[in-house]
């Protein structure tokens, strides 16, 4: 998919190389900051917005770079960034385990929290919401590793 977007005119990128060559050159320098001190999915954002903000200036119009292609591609960026940070959760589940902390409320839930992230549900319940980060992640089916999560954080409590 990006193969045909840069395929469009390759005389119009090496004019874009040769006149705004500091604009690569400073894209490149934030994304390699970015990558090196932020560590979670808004890396990936902001590395999406650098290089589309690139492509835009480069002097493609969205007609050019075909609208739908674009838009496929930053959903697909959207979704790679969620599973990546749905990936982070469930290593840190498993990390963090042994010092998660269960707290059991009057009202029939239950609360597991460790350094990064924060489970809430229903005592019994299929579904909990999942906070990473302060970071809300959404209602998630019970599975095996949030099982084990609030298991051991009930054995430690």
């Amino acid at each position: 998919m990006l193969g045909e977007l840069f395929q469009a005119d390759l005389e119009t990128w090496k004019q874009f190389l040769t006149d705004r060559w500091y604009v690569l050159v400073i894209a490149l320098i934030a994304l390699l900051i970015i990558i090196k001190i932020v560590k979670t999915v808004v890396k990936w954002l902001l590395v999406a917005v650098i290089v589309i903000g690139v492509l835009l200036y480069s002097g493609y119009s969205l007609e050019d770079l075909r609208v739908d292609k674009l838009k496929e591609l930053g959903e697909q960026i959207s979704e790679q960034a969620a599973a990546a940070l749905k990936r982070e959760a469930l290593e840190a589940m498993a990390g963090e385990a042994s010092d998660a902390v269960y707290t059991q409320h009057g009202d029939g839930t239950f609360t597991v929290q460790t350094a990064s992230l924060v489970i809430k549900g229903k005592i019994g319940g299929d579904e909990v919401s999942v906070t990473y980060h302060g970071a809300p992640l959404g209602r998630w089916k019970v599975d095996e590793t949030i099982l084990s999560l609030i298991d051991q954080a009930k054995a430690a409590g």
